[in-house]
């Protein structure tokens, strides 16, 4: 078996919904499909009962989000695994057909996701084609498009203690201290949902982003990777606000000018004190 397809739902029917059929319409055939229900009173697990397509599924109290993944990842028999959960989708029926060609030994092969907000689509992102601090520092791969190594997710699983970022802290880790190697797919693979905690709780995840860069990586480097990563950063956006003409360029300037002192203050007032 090349892949598992691991969805984690709680109380979100309409949502699994979504996210099952997509799974269910795959072209290939070469993959499982796991459902991890944190005990749903909305009507979930009876769906779930009905669905012909699924492997393995349970319906009981979890301690949260991560030890849901961890649970689906104890089940897994593929070798990769995909986390599709409820209100996220594939992009259409042939992704896993596009990736599994792909699948060659890595550890992490990541694609392209649309975040779509309700049904209206915000942005398409693309992993970088070659990955760095910088970029970790910043963002994160999207784990909708992402497909782990399962040996690797079963030797270091996702920390359950965090909330929202342990799927970029667990990329974070992996790769920067234990060289896990990582792919860039030219394949569009999910539609993400953007109502989800990660995506609403933002100050939660930079204090949580805080906590894990302060754990591996000494105040002193960061600092000066951050400091550097910002620079670029921002001579980059001016030299682009200078080429708009005059109103356009100043209303540029004055919105990147606010983001960066938003994005100095949350890290001031969240920065963990020794």
């Amino acid at each position: 078996m090349k892949v598992t397809v691991i969805t984690v739902n709680l109380n979100n029917l309409e949502g699994l919904r979504r996210t099952a059929e997509s799974v269910m319409a795959q072209t290939s055939k070469d993959f499982e499909y796991i459902i991890m229900d944190g005990g749903s009173t909305d009507g979930s697990k009876e769906y779930i009962a009905s669905l012909s397509r699924v492997d393995r599924w349970t319906s009981e109290p979890d301690r949260g989000i991560y030890h849901a993944m961890n649970k689906g990842v104890a089940l897994a028999r593929g070798e990769y695994c995909i986390f599709m959960n409820s209100g996220d989708a594939f992009c259409n029926g042939r992704v896993l057909e596009s990736v599994i060609p792909y699948l060659a030994g890595g550890d992490f092969y990541v694609g392209r996701a649309i975040f779509m907000e309700g049904k209206k689509r915000k942005k398409t992102e693309y992993p970088p084609q070659a990955m760095s601090i910088g970029f970790l520092l910043q963002g994160s791969i999207n784990h909708q498009a992402t497909f782990t190594r399962v040996a690797l997710l079963r030797e270091c699983p996702y920390n359950e203690r965090h909330r929202i970022i342990s799927d970029w802290e667990l990329f974070f880790r992996e790769w920067l201290l234990r060289d896990r190697s990582y792919f860039p797919l030219p394949v569009t693979v999910a539609y993400y949902d953007m109502g989800g905690i990660s995506s609403t709780k933002e100050a939660l995840v930079e204090e949580e982003r805080e906590e894990v860069m302060g754990g591996l990586i000494p105040r002193n480097i960061l600092d000066k990777l951050r400091a550097e990563q910002e620079s670029s950063s921002l001579e980059w956006k001016v030299r682009r606000a200078m080429w708009k003409p005059p109103v356009r360029r100043d209303c540029k300037l004055l919105r990147n000018a606010f983001k960066f002192l938003l994005k100095d203050l949350a890290r001031h007032l969240f920065r963990p004190r020794p």
